[in-house]
């Protein structure tokens, strides 16, 4: 039978690629290329349709376009779940297998997607967060990009629960994790890293009034969306390479100014800054 068979190209190979892939995506594409090789395919897609998911397909050595005149291969956008080559040399029982495969690579994807998110805001978690500081230190480090560290801890959160309740404070948090998604650019980073504490990566940044003008523009966001809470934040923020070049002498600059800064205008009767 096919699939059992030795030699180049062989599915038996798939499961491996499976663990070693960065990512199901990656894994998928990679076994379609090991489809191709082992039946000598011109073209190939496989479309899945998760019970929970969207609907998804993808095509050998992602090609665009449609298919060539005369394939086996339907239209994608009328093709029910299941395998589709040209030419249409693939066994049922090897089709079924890369199927098979393909749904547990996407399920691995979503698994990984949810252990890096915190659940309530949708932003990366603290674990993440320190994952992906420690590689922009790093990868700061050996090329030169500068980038900032933003620490936000929100001012008189525990009045927002004791005053409307904790499903009222739920209700903040998640609006505020939607504006900081909303602020950013795109390759910047977002985390949830405690309670009411957030962080921002802003990555190449060349100029410090960059910064502070995304840190007033969140603030006047936060107030206009709270819908009546009165959420605002302390904000403090740190500079690769100019205050610290290691990822815990650079928290705790961003740290320090965090609290200097709501020392500053938690004083005031007001509350404003």
């Amino acid at each position: 039978m096919a699939l059992v068979e030795d030699g180049p190209g062989t599915l038996l190979e798939l499961p491996g690629l499976l663990v070693r892939a960065d990512s199901g995506i990656a894994f998928i594409y990679q076994a379609l290329d090991v489809l191709a090789l082992r039946f000598g395919l011109d073209d190939a897609v496989v479309v899945v349709e998760p019970p929970a998911g969207r609907r998804q397909a993808f095509r050998l050595q992602r090609r665009v376009g449609s298919p060539r005149p005369g394939s086996s291969i339907p239209p994608v956008a009328l093709a029910r779940p299941g395998l589709y080559a040209d030419p249409p040399s693939v066994d049922s029982i090897s089709a079924s297998y890369l199927v098979a495969l393909v749904e547990v690579a996407l399920r691995l994807d979503l698994l990984r997607h949810d252990a890096s998110r915190d659940p309530l805001t949708g932003l990366l978690n603290r674990r993440s967060y320190e994952e992906v500081l420690l590689e922009s230190t790093a990868r700061s480090r050996r090329y030169g990009w500068p980038f900032a560290l933003v620490l936000l801890d929100l001012d008189h959160f525990k009045d927002i629960n004791d005053q409307w309740g904790h499903g009222r404070g739920d209700e903040a948090l998640r609006t505020f994790g939607s504006d900081l998604r909303a602020c950013l650019r795109t390759g910047d980073v977002a985390a949830r890293v405690g309670g009411d504490e957030f962080a921002l990566l802003v990555h190449a940044v060349s100029e410090r009034d960059e910064v502070m003008g995304l840190v007033e523009r969140l603030r006047v966001s936060s107030e206009i969306s709270a819908g009546g809470t009165g959420l605002r934040f302390s904000a403090g923020v740190a500079f690769f390479p100019d205050d610290a070049t290691e990822p815990a002498a650079l928290t705790k600059v961003a740290d320090s100014r965090l609290y200097a800064d709501k020392g500053s205008h938690l004083a005031r009767p007001d509350g404003h800054r």
